[in-house]
C-alpha cells in the first residue's frame, strides 16, 4: 500500500519521481537521530528503507567514525550546515562503505544528498601512499647524495693529504732542501712534485736541492724522464740538484736502459749527498 501510495505520488509531483530515481542517496531525517524518508538508492547498501528507518543512522556508522558524527549531528542541531563531512556506513553484509555528505537543517528536519564514495576514497588513499612513498624516496635520495658528497670530500680530502705526503718537501739546514721520493713517478704526480719543489725553492732560497731515491723500488725510462725534468727544473732557479740513493740495482738498470747519466750529481746515499750538499750551500744570486 506504501509502495503504491509513493508510486502514486510520483506520478502526480515530478521532484517525488526525482527522489525516487536519483542515484544519489537522498534523504530526510529528523533532529532525534532516526532516518524519516530515504530515496531507493539507499538499498544498495543491502537493507530495505524500513530496516535502515527502525535504528538510530548512528547505529550503523562505523564506531572509530562516530565521535565525529555525534559532533556534526550537534551542529546541524545548532543550524549549521554541512557541506564535505564523510564517515562509513556498515552494509548488510557487515563491509563499510565511505558516504559523502551535504546537509541542510530546519528546525525540525534534516534534509540531505549523501553519495557512495568509496572507490574514490580508495584512490585518494593509494595516491597519498603513492606520494608518501616518493617523498620518502627522494629523502632518502637526498640522505644518500649528502653522504655521497661528504665521502667524496672526505676522499679528495685524503687524496690531498696523500699527495701532499707522497712529495714532502724539506728544509735540512739553510739553504738545502729535500725532496725524499717513495715509490713511482707518473706524469701527474711528477707534475705536482715540480710544482711544489719550484715554489720551495722559491721561498726557501734554496742554493742546493736533494733528490733522494732511496724509497724508488726501481726505475724505468719514465721515472728517469721524470727526474731528469726535476733536476732541470730546480737548476733554473738557481738551485744545484743532487741525486742520492742510487743503489747498485738501480744503477744497473740505468746502464741498461741507456740513461745517460752524466749530467746529474749522484750519490749512494742520502748522508753523502747532504754531507756534499752542506759544502755546497750558499746564498743564491738574484
Amino acid at each position: 500500500m506504501v509502495e503504491e501510495l509513493r508510486t502514486g505520488e510520483a506520478a502526480q509531483d515530478p521532484y517525488r519521481r526525482l527522489f525516487e530515481l536519483s542515484p544519489d542517496l537522498l534523504g530526510i531525517a529528523n533532529q532525534e537521530g532516526y532516518f524519516l524518508e530515504l530515496s531507493p538508492s539507499w538499498e544498495k547498501l543491502g537493507y530495505t528503507r524500513a530496516e535502515l528507518c527502525a535504528s538510530p543512522f548512528l547505529s550503523f556508522v562505523h564506531p572509530d567514525d562516530q565521535a565525529k558524527t555525534i559532533e556534526t549531528a550537534a551542529d546541524l542541531g545548532r543550524g549549521t550546515e554541512v557541506f564535505t563531512f564523510k564517515n562509513r556506513y556498515r552494509c548488510k553484509d557487515d563491509s563499510y562503505r565511505w558516504i559523502h555528505w551535504t546537509c541542510v537543517p530546519t528546525a525540525e528536519r534534516i534534509y540531505f544528498v549523501a553519495r557512495d564514495v568509496t572507490e574514490q576514497h580508495a584512490l585518494e588513499a593509494e595516491l597519498r601512499a603513492s606520494r608518501n612513498e616518493v617523498e620518502e624516496r627522494y629523502r632518502e635520495l637526498e640522505q644518500e647524495m649528502a653522504e655521497r658528497r661528504q665521502a667524496e670530500a672526505a676522499l679528495h680530502a685524503q687524496n690531498e693529504a696523500v699527495r701532499a705526503l707522497s712529495a714532502p718537501i724539506l728544509q735540512v739546514a739553510e739553504g738545502v732542501l729535500l725532496l725524499p721520493v717513495i715509490g713511482q713517478i707518473d706524469a701527474g704526480r711528477a707534475s705536482m712534485m715540480m710544482g711544489k719543489l719550484l715554489e720551495s725553492i722559491v721561498q726557501s732560497a734554496a742554493g742546493v736541492t736533494i733528490l733522494d731515491l732511496t724509497g724508488v723500488a726501481d726505475i724505468d725510462t719514465n721515472t728517469a724522464s721524470h727526474v731528469f725534468s726535476l733536476v732541470h727544473a730546480a737548476r733554473l732557479l738557481g738551485s744545484e740538484c743532487l741525486v742520492s740513493g742510487i743503489r747498485p740495482a738501480i744503477a744497473s738498470t740505468m746502464v741498461e736502459l741507456g740513461i745517460d747519466t752524466s749530467s746529474l750529481r749522484t750519490f749512494g746515499s742520502l748522508a753523502a749527498a747532504l754531507s756534499h750538499a752542506l759544502g755546497l750551500r750558499a746564498p743564491r744570486q738574484r
